[in-house]
């Protein structure tokens, strides 16, 4: 097998276009789904498929596809990921990989035609929760995981019901059915690695074999507020000590775990939250990740053991409270060899990893053959302006992907 070697100027040319599209005056790029700025990157996308002489449309959640029809019919090779942002984001998270996906298949249209096999080029809606915290809308109605519920639960900052942008934007929220599918016979997602391991191992390409799973806990602390000054230190019920003392023993744990192993308290709330009295309620969120489902269990089990022991101590009512809890998702391993294959084609070097964000692909693989691959992320940076990948790194990436889509549909 040939590796296929991509040009660097096509891949700049559509990456500075989709970047147009939603420059925050703050900085960054902000492009919420269902917004003005989100609605123009949908037109460019749109209007890059017809430039090339895809097939294009959009699904009942605005999701957008190009399509290069294969001469054998049957299930379609999907590649892409989502165009939308978080707030001063960066323009390469999730724009990187539907900038690949459409340089990779404008490339295999114009040197070998026809496909065998349906390749579609998809911009996934909504991925970030940015505006509502929808998180992978896109990803969950294609694979039938949205819920009843969701157009009234969803509320944006401004009091608007997801449903009603919906509506705003040409879009119907009763026909979100017809965007569920049952034909796609792999789903392969290019991304920035958003963290710092290939750039410090001199690693050209990730191969994402397992997407890690992930649980959040809130924690709630109730002591008792009192005078600052009038209370002595051995005589208070201080909240916010509390969780000081389990975010340290907490942070001691993933430590001894090791990696890939990783836990947060990002989020913490202090009340009445004045300088002058002792905090009597604070609450406060753990984000515990692991990619092997037993690890994982064993991380938030003791997570759960340590608050519970250190609230004892210092007297203090603990309240845990289940957010959320996804497990983790193993990438399809046929398609995995089929991308080391492919970037071993290429000359490039590469090795299998842990992707410790969740991903489309990840809503993807519990339905559908799904894999991953990533390009370094210069100092790991990402979700900022700063965030960065070279036009080289990135140009290897599609040709790692060109290379595997036409192993998989030519």
């Amino acid at each position: 097998m040939s590796g296929i070697e991509e040009q660097p100027a096509d891949v700049e040319r559509y990456l500075e276009e989709l970047a147009q599209h939603g420059r925050h005056p703050g900085g960054g790029w902000f492009r919420p789904v269902y917004s003005p700025d989100w609605q123009a990157a949908q037109r460019q996308i749109l209007d890059w498929f017809d430039r090339i002489g895809l097939e294009s449309r959009v699904d009942a959640v605005g999701t957008v596809y190009g399509r290069l029809a294969g001469s054998e019919g049957g299930d379609c090779i999907v590649t892409g990921s989502h165009f939308d942002t978080v707030l001063h984001g960066g323009k390469f998270d999730g724009a990187a990989g539907v900038v690949a996906a459409m340089a990779a298949v404008h490339t295999l249209k114009e040197r070998f035609g026809a496909p065998r096999r349906t390749l579609e080029v998809v911009g996934l809606c909504e991925e970030e929760g940015s505006r509502y915290h929808a998180n992978m809308w896109g990803s969950r109605a294609i694979t039938g995981r949205l819920f009843p519920d969701d157009f009234e639960r969803l509320v944006d900052s401004d009091g608007v019901r997801i449903g009603d942008a919906m509506r705003a934007v040409g879009l119907d929220p009763d026909r979100i059915g017809e965007a569920q599918r049952d034909d796609v016979a792999a789903f392969l997602e290019l991304h920035v690695e958003q963290g710092h391991i290939l750039q410090a191992e001199g690693i050209q390409i990730g191969v994402v074999d397992v997407v890690t799973g992930i649980t959040t806990l809130k924690v709630t602390l109730r002591g008792r507020s009192d005078h600052a000054g009038t209370t002595p230190m051995t005589m208070r019920r201080d909240s916010f000590l509390g969780a000081a003392a389990m975010t340290l023993a907490l942070t001691d744990v993933a430590l001894e775990l090791g990696r890939p192993a990783v836990l947060t308290v990002g989020s913490i709330a202090v009340k009445p939250n004045v300088r002058n009295i002792v905090a009597g309620e604070t609450v406060f969120l753990i984000d515990a990740r692991h990619s092997v489902p037993a690890r994982k269990e064993e991380l938030v089990s003791r997570a759960i053991a340590i608050c519970q022991e250190i609230g004892a101590r210092r007297d203090l009512e603990v309240e845990i409270e289940q957010l959320t809890d996804k497990t983790p998702a193993p990438m399809d391993s046929d398609l995995v060899r089929v991308l080391e294959d492919s970037a071993a084609a290429c000359g490039y070097s590469y090795q299998r990893m842990v992707s410790g964000a969740g991903h489309d692909a990840q809503t993807f693989s519990y339905r559908f053959p799904a894999v991953m691959l990533f390009v370094p992320s210069k100092d790991g940076r990402s979700h900022s302006p700063l965030e960065y990948t070279s036009l080289e790194d990135l140009t290897r990436g599609v040709s790692v992907l060109a290379t595997a889509l036409h192993q998989l549909a030519y």
